[in-house]
């Protein structure tokens, strides 16, 4: 761990039980008598200790439950939404009270200079355990926002080179390409090449070049592969983000 993990670490665990603490139990839970001062994390892993339910299975840790558990699985929204009829599973929040009171000693060596102790993975995982409280519930949208973004500027980077790949290629070569994208593309085929698409569309040059190995994993369509004239590659993930815009075309056109 970099330095200062320590107290971040004792920092965040006590800002997050706070909030599950008094989200559950209410506020006079998680602050001190005088109703000014939020509790340690020691002292709000007593009160989660005493009002929770301990699994039984896993002593030490103690369970809130999902306070909306998933409906049952719906057969008949999987044409127009494939995942809304998928088996889906009951979002409890686990509070792992031994790992983070082992925690929560580990740090206090380091944070007064002493060169023992120190936080391990479980320790981490123990406290990021804690979002999927519905008090808290940030981590894993800020961990996707950032990934997308991610995706994002890789395209936009993809695009550029296959542009600029086209404009050096000149309409001459660039047609002669599309001819023999037919060629170069393998066809369908039940047994050997089960998951190839036709050519499609290229979203950079517009020639009918777009060699997808397979499609999205929503089943529209959307190819992933590459262009055999400009090369531009799309992704898994842009492809399912396609995908996904074409799914909320369709539920929003048979409103």
């Amino acid at each position: 761990m970099g330095s200062g993990a320590e107290a971040i670490f004792d920092q965040a665990l006590t800002n997050g039980l706070a909030a599950v603490v008094s989200a559950e139990w209410g506020e006079a839970a998680a602050t001190e008598k005088d109703g000014r001062r939020v509790k340690s994390a020691a002292a709000l892993l007593d009160v989660v200790k005493e009002k929770a339910q301990e699994d039984q299975e896993e002593p030490g840790v103690f369970v809130i439950p999902d306070p909306a558990p998933p409906p049952a699985p719906n057969e008949s929204l999987r044409s127009v939404w494939p995942w809304e009829g998928a088996e889906s599973l009951a979002l409890d929040t686990r509070i792992h009270v031994i790992v983070l009171r082992s925690g929560i000693k580990s740090t206090q060596p380091v944070r007064h200079a002493s060169v023992r102790g120190g936080l391990q993975r479980e320790h981490i995982e123990a406290l990021l355990a804690l979002d999927h409280h519905n008090s808290l519930g940030t981590l894993g949208g800020e961990h996707a926002d950032c990934a997308w973004e991610g995706t994002e500027a890789d395209d936009r980077a993809a695009r550029a080179r296959a542009f600029a790949l086209l404009l050096r290629l000149g309409d001459e070569e660039a047609s002669n390409r599309a001819e023999r994208a037919s060629e170069l593309h393998p066809s369908y085929h039940p047994k050997h090449n089960p998951d190839s698409l036709e050519l499609q569309d290229c979203p950079i040059c517009g020639y009918t070049a777009f060699g997808p190995d397979h499609g999205d994993e929503h089943g529209m369509g959307i190819g992933v592969g590459q262009c055999l004239v400009c090369h531009y590659e799309r992704t898994a993930d842009v492809a399912a983000e396609e995908a996904e815009k074409l799914l909320f075309q369709l539920r929003w056109a048979d409103d």
